[in-house]
């Protein structure tokens, strides 16, 4: 139980930071415009309806990479139990649509989301995980 417990919290450590360097390339590449105060929400709604395209794909790249890095090493250090991933995967998936709702997000971009990472999840479950729980 401890080692399930474990596996689950240093896999949502690896999905934070990988989203974290993901998402960090993606607002190097792609930065918001001078001037914008990030923690305001006024802003933030006008800035995310100005965000390009190529932008919101690297956000949701960085999801994906994130969960499937999250729920494979939470699948690995809990010796191949498909739980650990799964467990993982469903925290990581609760913070995204904790961020979803936090900031207005087009709703093409909430479908592919969702579509996203229960896709990295299911990559995970098959490739690192087995089927006893």
């Amino acid at each position: 139980m401890l080692r399930l417990i474990l596996s689950v919290v240093l896999g949502i450590i690896v999905g934070a930071v990988v989203t974290g360097v993901v998402e960090g390339m993606g607002h190097t590449i792609f930065p918001p415009p001078p001037g914008v105060d990030l923690t305001d929400p006024a802003q933030l709604q006008t800035v995310m309806s100005k965000v390009p395209l190529e932008a919101k794909f690297a956000v949701l790249l960085a999801w994906f990479l994130g969960v499937l890095a999250g729920a494979s090493s939470a699948n690995l250090i809990a010796g191949r139990r498909a739980l650990a991933g799964r467990i993982t995967s469903l925290l990581i998936f609760c913070f995204a649509a904790w961020t979803m709702t936090s900031i207005p997000h087009p709703a093409w971009f909430v479908a592919s989301a969702c579509g996203a990472i229960l896709f990295a999840a299911f990559v995970a479950d098959r490739a690192f995980g087995r089927v006893r729980l």
